[in-house]
């Protein structure tokens, strides 16, 4: 128990470094302070790794490796300054709930185990740092109060109208330094946070703010503090703080790294939206549920109508194939003659909707010259109508109360969601309006109170349009149509398009090379959106499945 007073304030009050037992161990504020600024720097982190161009689940590993060598870092480096309290009793050392984590070990144990995590897990480690300078200025913040409930960290003697006294300072009242430090560490993170927002113009640059923020800080307060480690030797009779020596030394490194890398400019490049490790991670969770109705019984089964042999229609259909044998959805492939006629077609299309062991139903699109696709979306029934083309389907998304999804969109959503691109107030522009991308896009961010525009072949001023969108999707049916002076600098830039050039090579409706170090993220041609149209025919076909059994 300690008694603490701000005799300034009029405030006295008393606390106990003890927050409660158990299992006859006393579990300390200090160890929970510290584990709470660790866990808010954890979730901020993982909320906000993609926009650092980092994988939260490898950035999870690099997480773990650093909290641990935090602890070891912070432990030597205050027990190898302050050794004569501990070298004859070495078993003390351990006793790290008590107090004597030096915050300079913990900074360098991190950052020497999480880069070396981050370099074996391939990830952009300016990136890295950048989250970790925003995560060390929350758990800096949080710590120092475990400092003032175990009463250290305090400075020399005060006049100033908040001093604090307690049984610990000797009868005097002192600087309390520890909330100097808390408060500088949580105005630093929101004065970078917005930084790294809105103003941040390289990778590391965060990073590199940090260390003159908190280095400057800990120079001033460091000379105020009473009980501070050493150097083990004197210059010119005094006798440095080891805390001070290292401030400084950040604060000259910050500004030396400031001026190397001053003449940067909008280098910060794109997130790269990888549709293939999001439509995997789909494909797993649609495979789980599959999974489960199997044992209940239950099967999926999807049959696909291709009419003619057109070779792109012949790929896709190939690839949901696949993407169906991945789930564990049973494919049926109906491969019709070119010359097919319209009766057969809709003859077929009844029949399949009449098969009780047919979940959904996907008719490869476009049709040969001479059948009516109109006639043709319209005769499947809505509840197996896995590509949300029937009229019932697209009413329902109108009104936002639907059961199926237009897969591209819906996979672009998903896109989105995933990389936590924020949607709502923000502009969006989609450049097309077609009946299966466009207009259903537009819905879709409407719903998620994204304020949109769509344009076309007719917009005037489309350029003038695309710069204000802060969420852009080209789904205009033109190669490298999107150039980098149509796109705001820092948007989201999403490529519906696919076409191959005439070396062969695929690109979209966006200038890739000339947009993606101009865009905050940005799905490549191909890897991008493709992917995620088939894994959302996957959660399509279950979502059909489990209504058509009550599921």
């Amino acid at each position: 128990m300690h008694n603490v007073s701000f005799p300034g304030l009029g405030i006295e009050f008393t606390i106990n470094e003890v927050a409660f037992s158990l299992f006859g161990h006393e579990i300390r504020w200090y160890a929970i302070l510290i584990a709470t600024g660790f866990l808010l720097a954890f979730f901020y982190a993982m909320h906000r790794a993609w926009y650092f161009k980092v994988d939260p689940d490898k950035l999870f590993d690099c997480v773990l490796v650093g909290f641990f060598t935090a602890i070891i870092g912070a432990r030597l480096y205050y027990v190898i300054f302050s050794w004569d309290s501990y070298k004859d009793d070495l078993v003390s050392i351990l006793y790290i709930h008590k107090g004597g984590l030096a915050i300079y070990g913990g900074l360098i144990g991190a950052l020497a185990g999480g880069c070396i995590m981050a370099k074996i897990r391939k990830l952009n480690i300016p990136g890295v740092l950048d989250l970790v300078a925003l995560g060390f200025l929350i758990g800096q913040g949080f710590g120092r109060w475990g400092n003032f409930m175990n009463q250290e960290a305090f400075g020399s003697e005060t006049t100033l109208p908040w001093g604090m006294l307690s049984d610990t300072t000797g009868g005097k009242i002192v600087h309390p330094c520890f909330l100097y430090e808390s408060l500088w560490c949580f105005l630093g993170f929101v004065l970078l946070h917005f930084f790294s927002k809105k103003l941040q113009k390289y990778r590391g640059q965060v990073f590199i703010l940090y260390l003159v923020w908190y280095g400057f800080e800990r120079t001033i307060v460091e000379g105020l503090r009473t009980d501070s480690l050493y150097l083990p030797f004197s210059i010119g009779g005094y006798t440095p703080r080891v805390s001070q020596v290292l401030s400084f030394a950040l604060v000259l490194t910050g500004i030396v790294l400031l001026i190397i890398f001053r003449k940067r400019r909008e280098t910060m490049g794109a997130v790269l939206m990888d549709g293939k490790a999001v439509s995997a991670k789909v494909k797993e969770q649609v495979a789980e549920e599959i999974a489960i109705l199997k044992d209940k019984g239950i099967s999926s089964k999807l049959a696909v109508v291709i009419v003619g042999d057109d070779p792109a229609s012949r790929v896709y259909v190939n690839n949901k194939k696949k993407a169906c044998e991945t789930c564990g959805i049973i494919s049926e492939e109906y491969a019709l003659p070119a010359d097919t006629t319209n009766e057969e077609l809709l003859s077929l299309v009844e029949e399949l909707n009449n098969r009780v062991d047919v979940n959904g139903i996907l008719v490869q699109l476009p049709l040969p010259k001479g059948l009516d696709e109109k006639a043709v979306i319209a005769a499947i029934r809505a509840d197996k109508d896995v590509d949300a083309f029937h009229a019932s389907n697209v009413g329902k998304i109108m009104i936002g109360e639907y059961d199926f999804l237009p897969c591209t969109p819906a996979g672009v959503m998903e896109m989105l969601h995933h990389y936590n691109c924020e949607i709502e107030g923000k502009n969006c522009v989609v450049i097309g309006r077609s009946n299966i991308v466009g207009k259903p896009m537009a819905m879709l961010l409407l719903h998620d109170n994204g304020t949109v525009t769509i344009t076309h072949s007719r917009t005037l001023n489309l350029k003038k349009i695309t710069k204000s969108a802060d969420i852009l999707v080209a789904a205009v049916g033109k190669p490298k149509f999107v150039k980098a002076d149509m796109v705001k600098a820092g948007a989201a830039v999403i490529d519906v398009g696919i076409h191959r050039m005439d070396d062969g090579k695929l690109c979209g409706d966006v200038d890739f090379d000339s947009v993606k170090d101009k865009a905050s993220m940005i799905t490549p041609v191909p890897g991008g959106v493709g992917p995620m149209t088939i894994a959302m025919l996957m959660k399509n076909t279950l979502k059909a499945t489990k209504l058509q059994n009550n599921c």
